[in-house]
């Protein structure tokens, strides 16, 4: 009987923690194995005097479920008109198509509610209040900061700019591109360029973004390329904005060629360190020069740069992007324009063309390293070599000792001229050996008996005469470079060029006999290089000048 109820106590102690024991069982789940289609009656309601209608069930498929496409009618091809269409008078944007923002959405509308409201508003003057706002808005001033700013707008009205934060120069920003719509557009733009100008120095974020805006803002209102942009204004707005085509009119040649080297050349001469403050208008004046002659003498029929004969370039842009504005003033731009930065064979040649000129102009400054010069043909070569020849600043030489007397004291330090004389170069030796002989005997050692003697020749004895120099003859030997020695002597390249061509050699090749000659008859070089050609060395000027005589006197006989 114990066993038992040991038994029985274990399997109660078992089936606690049997869970399934616990929960009811669940009846089997039975499928119909018929998947033929059912029928189904149901009665009508009440009131209706149709009789029990059968709904078919339909048999799932198993084939996959295809869709109907319809095609697409001309319609749906054809893009929506725009909402504004024009053609910018003497400019590269051919044509300019405006799309206003279709959305439900009203975004920043208060700031535009704002911007109306306090666009009246003068300001009194007040003490400067910090502020600061990745995206600043009228709202998140408070009074203080608000009144600083309605004082610096004020000031900046008047053409006074005052010193304030980043965040205030937006807001302003932000206010005349939400209400270019609402005054008067020219003045908005003159602004923002006002605001531009004024504190890019100070603050070079504006550089990333007003170029872009301005250009946006004109392109909306139907505006031209804004007027206070000149110099190097222009060239930091081009560089800067996306679509560098609107900062050039075509109607003025000098915006076409200033605009060359900042999108259409791999290589600024503006960021080279020998285009010092001192030298660039030097370079400006040369490198813009060079370009308008190879402008008007390359390309088809002798112009390089026929804007009406170039392909269409296209762009798709948002406007104001980065800016705080409304809905209703953004507006989609889409852009056809003559662009040369899509020209690679363009660019390459362009490049090319500053790098050369700057070559020219390193070397009349007296520097000897050089641009590299990939593909440039020599009959562009030349071109540029007779423009820079022509507008290059000659080199002043000194005329001390021609056309002014020496000063008085510099006579002291003259040596006295004497005539040759072979006695009186027997009285020099003769002297010179009494102080040898000397010299030797005061350093000679006391009991020293082997002493080699020192002959003396005779006073009597003659000099050999000097040797002659066949003058004629050194002459016609440098006869046959009489046109390259002119050219070099008037440092004129292209002429050099031409003369080595009739002599069929190349320039160095000329030079370096040149050179030769005058080694082995004076014992010096007469040429050195300059870059693009050969000068003659300024110690030896009057030198080849006689010689050229002479030689010209025999090429007449």
């Amino acid at each position: 009987m114990a066993n038992e109820n040991r038994t029985s106590r274990a399997d109660e102690l078992d089936e606690f923690w049997d869970i399934d024991a616990l929960i009811p069982p669940r009846r089997a789940v039975q499928y119909a194995r018929d998947t033929d289609t059912a029928e189904i009656v149901f009665d009508p309601p009440s009131g209706q005097a149709d009789s029990a209608k059968t709904v078919p069930v339909p048999q799932r498929s198993t084939e996959p479920e295809r869709h109907f496409i319809p095609p697409h009618t001309p319609k749906e091809l054809v893009a929506p008109p725009p909402d504004e269409e024009y053609t910018p008078e003497n400019s590269l944007i051919r044509t300019v198509r405006l799309y206003k923002q279709k959305s439900q959405y009203r975004y920043y509308e208060d700031f535009l509610r704002d911007a109306k409201r306090l666009y009246p508003v003068k300001g009194e003057a007040c003490e400067h209040i910090p502020f600061f706002s990745y995206v600043p808005q009228y709202s998140q001033m408070n009074r203080a900061q608000l009144e600083w700013y309605l004082w610096w707008r004020e000031n900046f009205r008047r053409g006074e700019c005052l010193s304030t934060d980043y965040s205030y120069l937006l807001l302003h920003a932000y206010e005349l591109i939400n209400l270019a719509g609402r005054m008067e557009p020219a003045s908005a733009q003159q602004s923002l360029c006002r605001l531009w100008l004024a504190y890019r120095d100070v603050f070079h974020q504006l550089d990333g973004y007003l170029p872009e805006w301005i250009c946006d803002l004109s392109l909306i209102h139907r505006l031209a390329p804004p007027a206070l942009f000149e110099g190097q204004t222009v060239h930091a707005a081009m560089s800067r904005c996306t679509l560098k085509e609107f900062y050039i009119t075509s109607s003025g040649e000098e915006g076409l060629i200033r605009g060359l080297p900042v999108f259409c050349s791999n290589y600024d001469f503006h960021k080279s360190k020998f285009c010092t403050e001192e030298n660039k208008p030097l370079f400006e004046r040369l490198i813009y020069g060079a370009l308008r002659e190879v402008g008007h003498k390359t390309g088809k029929d002798g112009a390089l740069f026929q804007t009406d004969a170039m392909d269409t370039s296209r762009m798709v842009r948002q406007s104001y992007q980065g800016a705080l504005c409304a809905q209703s003033v953004k507006r989609r731009i889409a852009v056809e324009y003559t662009s040369f930065s899509c020209s690679h064979e363009l660019r390459f040649f362009i490049t090319d063309v500053i790098k050369y000129a700057e070559n020219r102009i390193r070397a009349h400054l007296g520097v000897r390293s050089r641009l590299s010069i990939y593909a440039l043909s020599a009959s562009v070569r030349e071109m540029i070599d007779a423009y820079l020849d022509a507008h290059l600043p000659k080199h002043e030489r000194s005329t001390v000792g021609k056309n002014e007397p020496p000063a008085a004291y510099e006579r002291l330090y003259d040596l006295p001229r004497t005539p040759l004389s072979l006695s009186n170069a027997q009285q020099i030796e003769r002297a010179s050996w009494d102080t040898t002989e000397r010299l030797i005997e005061a350093f000679e050692e006391e009991g020293e008996e082997d002493t080699v003697p020192i002959p003396v020749p005779s006073v009597d004895a003659q000099m050999p005469p000097p040797p002659s120099v066949d003058t004629n003859g050194d002459a016609d030997a440098f006869f046959p470079y009489l046109p390259f020695l002119r050219a070099a002597l008037d440092e004129n390249f292209a002429k050099q060029r031409e003369a080595a061509r009739e002599m069929k050699k190349m320039a160095d090749a000329v030079a370096d006999a040149i050179n030769t000659l005058a080694a082995e008859s004076f014992g010096d070089v007469l040429l050195e290089d300059c870059g693009a050609g050969y000068a003659v060395i300024e110690d030896y000027r009057d030198s080849v000048e006689m010689l050229l005589e002479t030689l010209t006197g025999k090429e007449m006989i």
